[in-house]
């Protein structure tokens, strides 16, 4: 109990954030949207534009506004469809009028003053909100497992949370990369996660999302980390990690309120995130070694021994 409450209090700053990002609307009659997916809007709309510049051709506003939704909605439908839910974009026009009209106004400001879309300094200043953000889509889509319409195979697989978890952090990202939507001409290409030189950085939406999943549905209790939660306790019980080996380790160490695992969850991937803001804008570009055409690809090897 003492280090539930411990960790509660190192959390609450945390807490706060997500309860007022859920809770606080941008303006109560002109534009009624949380703001929780008014910044998702604004964040992935940088960010498109921020690709989207890297081609010399003009694209067209089919193009233009489609890939942005692709990029802000991919992980949210994907989700949804998987676990049987109806996404709220499909039956709506709220997301779409809340995401569009964001993207608008930020392409509008960016072209006033196109200075100010510099990814290394918004990274580095918002990667905090970016982590809050994520955290919550993910923790969002989880309670969606306990519904009635979801099959019980996966409401009671740790599978399925870690799944869910990563596709609602990366469906997006990995939708846009894969149909490489900030071209005027899409094409099919690998998953940008699959491609040479990934690495820790490049798939960190994908894994991140999932410890996030993990985070959050273990810490609450869900009974689909019942087992986990037990051995868990356990070690943490014992006298490697305590002074007082106590006789009933599952009551020391109760469940936390869902508002605390998503805390705990958003300082974790928050650390992640300011990893990945360093390792990307600050440090150092690695070398890569250059490959001779030759030697590509195992089959020419194969082909030049037989010869």
């Amino acid at each position: 109990m003492e280090l539930a409450l411990s960790a509660a209090n190192y959390l609450s700053p945390i807490a706060n954030a997500l309860v007022y990002l859920n809770t606080t609307k941008v303006h109560p009659v002109w534009f009624p949207y949380p703001l929780a997916p008014t910044l998702h809007a604004l964040r992935v709309s940088m960010g498109f534009q921020s690709h989207a510049r890297r081609s010399t051709t003009p694209h067209s506003w089919g193009t233009y506004l489609t890939g942005f939704l692709i990029m802000a909605w991919g992980g949210g439908i994907l989700s949804h469809l998987l676990l049987g839910v109806p996404p709220p974009m499909l039956y709506s026009f709220h997301p779409a009028i809340n995401y569009i009209s964001v993207h608008l106004l930020v392409t509008l400001v960016f072209q006033i003053f196109p200075d100010l879309l510099n990814p290394q300094v918004l990274d580095t200043i918002l990667w905090p909100l970016d982590a809050l953000l994520r955290t919550n889509s993910v923790t969002s889509l989880l309670g969606l497992l306990d519904t009635p319409n979801v099959h019980p195979e996966y409401q009671n697989s740790p599978l399925a949370h870690l799944i869910v978890g990563a596709i609602v952090s990366s469906g997006g990202g990995l939708s846009a990369g894969t149909l490489d939507v900030w071209s005027p001409n899409w094409t099919f290409n690998t998953p940008p996660i699959l491609r040479a030189g990934a690495g820790w950085v490049g798939t960190l939406d994908v894994w991140g999302g999932a410890l996030v999943a993990l985070i959050y549905s273990s810490t609450t209790g869900h009974k689909a980390f019942t087992s986990l939660h037990t051995y868990t306790t356990l070690l943490l019980s014992s006298h490697t990690f305590s002074l007082t080996r106590k006789p009933h380790p599952d009551s020391d160490f109760p469940p936390l309120s869902a508002l605390a695992a998503k805390s705990l969850a958003g300082a974790v991937l928050g650390l992640l995130f300011a990893a990945r803001v360093i390792k990307l804008h600050w440090l150092p570009a690695e070398k890569v070694a250059v490959t001779p055409r030759s030697a590509a690809t195992p089959m020419k090897k194969g082909k030049k021994k037989i010869q």
